[in-house]
Formats: C-alpha cells, structure tokens, sequence
C-alpha cells in the first residue's frame, strides 16, 4: 500500500470512529452491531476498544464495558480518556476504590483533564471530603465557569463545615446560572445548618419552583419548618415528599418522629402502611417501620411486622432486629441465635454491639471479650465500644477498669465564666433560660433519645447564629482548654491519647443540644458513641434542687458509672454529682452516666444545655 493510500485509510477509519462515537452518544441501538462487526477486522485496535466500552456501558452492561476498556488500556496504556471512563463505570457499579485508582492514573496522565478532576472529587464526596475539596479546587481552577464542578466544590466545603466558603460557591453558581437548581438548594442546606432558617426556607421554595418533583427538596424544606415550630407546614411538606417518593424512608422517620414529639401518637404509622402496601417488597421501608415501632416502645406491633417482613427476606439487618425484640423479652438464647446469624451474613458494629450487651447481661464475659476485640479493631474511636469494654473489665475483676475510667481526675465540675457585658453569671443564665426555652418547640421528649419526660431541641445548638449562644459557646471553649491542659498525654490510653499537643484550636463542638426536663424526668444511663468529651451544662435548676428547700438525696443529680444493661446487683454507681445552676461537667465521652428523676411542680423544670466536643486530628 502506498503512503496515500495507507493515510487515507488511516483517514477513513477516524471518520468511520468519529461516526460510531456520535451514534453512541445519541444512544443509537445500532452501534453496537456495528462496532462488533469491525473488531471482527481489527480485534485489538484501542479506539474502536475504547468505543466498544462506552457502547456497552450506554446498553447498561458494564461487566463487558470494563471488559473492552482494559483491553484497549493493554494495547495502549496511556489513555487518560479511556481511564476516566473506565473509573465512571466502576463509580456506577459502587467500586469506590476502582473508580478512584483510575481517575488519578487520568490526571497523572493528562494533568488538565478537567472531567476526571471533577470526577475524582464528586466519587470522594462522602468519604474523603478533604481530598474531594483538592480535585475539585483543580477542576474549578481548569474551568471556572464548571457549574457542576463549582457546585461540588461547594459541597466538599460543606461537608467540612466551612459554611462561608460553601455559600460562596453556591452564589457563584447562581451568577452563572440562576436557575441550577443544586446549588439553590445546597445554598439553602447551609442556611439550615447556620441557624439562618428564614434565609433557608426562601432557597428550599426557589428550588421547588423549579423543581416540583424533588422528594429531597421537599424533606429538606420540611425539615427547617419543623426546627422553626411550624409544624402544620412541615406535616404538609413531608406528606408531599412522601407523594413523589413512597420509599422515602428518612422522610418516613422524620414524619414519624414529628408525630411523636407532637404527641399525635394516632397518626404515627400511617405514612408507612400506605408505602408499604404500595411497595411490599421494598426492605429499608419495612426495616425502617419495624426500628420506629421499636422505639417506641410497640414492640408487638414490630415483632408481627418483622414477621411479615422475613417472610419476604432474611437480612442481617432483619435478624438484628428479631435479636432486638427477643432480648427486649428477655429470651436471651432467641436474641443470641438472632445475632450471630446477622453477623454470619455481614459484620455491623451495631450488631456486634448489641451481642457484646447481651453476652455481659448472661455473664459471659469470655465471649463478650472477643467480640469487643474485634469491634474495638474496627472502630477504635467509638465510645460505646470502650463503654462496654470498661463494663467487661470491671465485672470481670480487671485491674485495667480503674485505668480506663479515673471518676476523680476525668470527671471534673466547672462554674461557667461570665461573658463579657453581664454584670454577673446569674444574670447571664437568665438570658440564656429565655433564649433556650424559645426553641423548646416539642410536646415530647424524641423517640430514640434517652430523656424520659421532658423535650429535646432540634440542629445543633452551639452552630446557631444567636449571639447569646455564641456567647455561651465562647465561654465554654474557655472551660474545655483549661480541662485539657490539666490532662496527661497517655499514648497507651484511648482518652488521654487523643490529647492535643496544643490544646487552643485542636478541638471542635461536633452534637450540641438542650434539654427541658419536667418532673419525673431524667435520663436513662447512656454514653456518647461519637464523642470524645462530654458535658452537661446546667442553666436552671428547680426550687427543690437549690436553697434551703433542696431535697437531700440523690434527686436531679448526675450519676457516673452505672450501665444502660439493667443489671441489677452488678451494677455500680461510682460517683454523683449535684448539679448547680452555671456548672458544667467534663468527662470522657464513654463514661457511663444517667441522672436521678426529680420533684416538683407543674411549673417547674430543669434546664440543661449539653454538647460533645471532638479532637482536630490529624
């Protein structure tokens, strides 16, 4: 063949790719067949490879996708097209790993390809949000009018709680295109989560203006009516979300819970008998309803629908929850049996958890040991998960409990400074009482929290943008570094080891809340899973908690050291501590801790204001 001819064959087969590859993006049927027939001709050619993948993965069959995109890599390794492609289809198939390994082989190949960037942050997203923040910054960097790349800058920043950075790029979006609907929603998502709900609520109704249909803008517009009071409109927009998607099933809970705390117990099950009379099949939904029914304390109505739901399917998540309701009955062996199957299909730290409780509850504390060893393998940092090893050392007669837990020196009171501007710190309660009885909205305590008789503030309270609040949050920074300071770095210990070397900015308010407890109330004995320090802030005590008429016992108190298990003669209570009105109380976040119910009058009440705080690592 001569020159000429060679070139214009070798012109004739781009233009017969160029056409294949224009077919396969209008999602042509045809070109499939087309494509096979010329691998028939030239088997191994990478292009046509590479097109025969992305053909594939347009007929949705991505096990031969990949199949014909590694090929084309192994006859040509230095593709960075077919490697962003080749990691889209992996991302589809939910092999995060596989997805992120071959976006960056794109980058490193072709640094300016702006897609795979996006790509790469967009996969990283929920998992590595920092790492997200890096590959977007440099898709936005390559294309600055990206509004999808822009947009997911904004939501790496979000995801790391940089809320003024995240409304900046959502407000350059909307300057580009006023009318993208993601980043008007995501705008009015950080509204939400700074307090500013006014702001929030008129994002969450331009979305829907253009975006009717949306299940999720819906429950997100519900959800910052519901923290503003406003209860009727909320029901309304969950019922809407509800419409669009019956398989809802956050909004499902979400609608449930507002129930609750209404005390409209009449109408808490309602939205998931329609769902799942609609969709019998669908598990999350059954699951979901079995846990609320749970909850709530209905355990027979969730144990005939678990009934009806392993008719259908045998999940793990099913089978913790058959545990759930037979160790609630006090048949251990049932709740064993239950267990250990649900773990035989997948390892769940609450499953095993829950398994570590109950081999305690029987005294087998051997076998409660081993499944603490390897759940502590697999999330060292949760506190439950040393709450319960403290239980096992403890009535196991091992030394270490006392290591793990020092009542005296990591449980310490504090009086709250005064801030600046108030004559004394009474006087700055008083402000404080009035801001956080305002957002005590509910008639009932939340289902799955463990105050009983008493009401619970939605969001998080120390991330509201009220200035008293951030008065209280400044003075309780001030509290918490001093507490810090005065602990010893114990690399062996797993409170003392997450100390940081300097402790001023090294640590962050992660759940913070209220609490309006009435007469009776209390908390049942708890820890704090996702926390490192805990406190209770007390605002307002009752009169028969303070001067002359105080009540002598134990009656308000706060109690260390007494398990949740119930465990009768082998539990202990290892400290009290009588609260006064301006103390807080530090302690590490796996302490076991409750308080004693109070008396008093149908006026009366106990005000706290309680927080997590975790360490900056890394």
């Amino acid at each position: 063949m001569t020159i000429d001819k060679k070139h214009q064959s070798q012109q004739q087969f781009r233009q017969l790719l160029g056409q294949l590859f224009a077919a396969v993006n209008r999602h042509d049927p045809a070109a499939m067949g087309k494509i096979r027939e010329l691998l028939k001709k030239v088997p191994e050619e990478p292009n046509l490879l590479h097109l025969a993948g992305l053909a594939s993965a347009d007929q949705n069959d991505l096990p031969a996708a990949i199949d014909y995109l590694m090929r084309s890599l192994g006859g040509q390794p230095g593709q960075s097209e077919v490697h962003n492609n080749l990691a889209n289809i992996y991302a589809r198939q939910g092999d995060i790993r596989f997805a992120e390994e071959h976006y960056r082989q794109a980058v490193s190949l072709q640094p300016n390809l702006q897609n795979a960037w996006k790509n790469l942050g967009l996969l990283l997203l929920e998992t590595e949000p920092m790492a997200a923040l890096h590959a977007l910054s440099q898709a936005v960097e390559l294309a600055p009018q990206d509004v999808s790349a822009l947009t997911g800058l904004g939501d790496a920043y979000k995801a790391l709680e940089d809320y003024v950075k995240a409304k900046n790029c959502y407000q350059q979006v909307l300057s580009i295109n006023p009318h993208y609907v993601n980043a008007l929603h995501n705008l009015a998502l950080c509204y939400k989560q700074n307090d500013e709900l006014a702001l929030a609520i008129a994002g969450y109704e331009q979305a829907l203006a253009l975006a009717p249909d949306s299940a999720e803008i819906h429950y997100n517009y519900a959800n910052a009516l519901f923290e503003t009071g406003d209860n009727t409109r909320a029901e309304s927009e969950y019922l809407t979300s509800l419409e669009k998607n019956p398989g809802f099933v956050l909004a499902h809970e979400t609608l449930h819970e507002l129930y609750w705390q209404a005390g409209q117990h009449d109408r808490l099950e309602h939205s998931y008998q329609q769902a799942i009379t609609i969709a019998p099949r669908d598990m999350a939904l059954r699951l979901s309803y079995i846990n609320v029914l749970i909850a709530v304390g209905r355990d027979e109505a969730a144990q005939q629908q678990l009934g009806d739901a392993l008719a259908i399917n045998t999940t793990a998540a099913l089978l913790h929850a058959q545990g759930r309701l037979a160790a609630n009955r006090v048949d251990y062996d049932a709740a064993q049996t239950a267990f250990t199957r649900a773990l035989g299909q997948t390892f769940d730290l609450t499953i095993a958890q829950d398994l570590a409780r109950l081999h305690i509850s029987q005294g087998k504390y051997d076998l409660a040991q081993r499944v603490i060893d390897r759940i502590l393998v697999f999330a060292p940092h949760n506190q439950l998960n040393w709450a319960l090893q403290s239980l096992c050392w403890r009535l196991g007669g091992d030394a270490r409990y006392q290591w793990l837990n020092d009542y005296q020196r990591h449980i310490q009171a504090f009086t709250l400074p005064t801030p600046a501007g108030y004559g004394n710190l009474v006087e700055f309660l008083a402000e404080l009482e009035v801001v956080l009885l305002g957002m005590h909205q509910a008639q009932s305590a939340p289902s799955r929290q463990t105050l009983k008789l008493g009401t619970q503030t939605p969001g998080r309270l120390l991330h509201k943008s009220h200035p008293v609040i951030g008065q209280y949050k400044a003075a309780l920074a001030e509290v918490i570094e001093g507490y810090l300071s005065h602990l010893p770095r114990d690399d062996t210990h797993p409170f003392l080891k997450r100390l940081p070397a300097n402790v001023g900015d090294h640590f962050e308010f992660s759940g913070s809340w209220s609490v309006r407890l009435k007469p009776q109330g209390f908390h049942v004995n708890h820890v704090h899973p996702e926390g490192w320090v805990s406190s209770a802030c007390y605002i307002t005590l009752p009169e028969t908690m303070r001067g002359e008429g105080a009540q002598t016992d134990n009656a308000g108190c706060i109690k260390f050291g007494e398990s949740a298990l119930m465990l009768g003669d082998r539990e202990v209570v290892e400290r009290v501590i009588r609260p006064e009105a301006g103390q807080l109380v530090l302690f590490p976040s796996y302490t076991w801790h409750g308080t004693y119910a109070f008396e008093g009058g149908p006026t009366d009440f106990r005000l706290t204001a309680p927080f997590d705080v975790v360490p900056i690592e890394g």
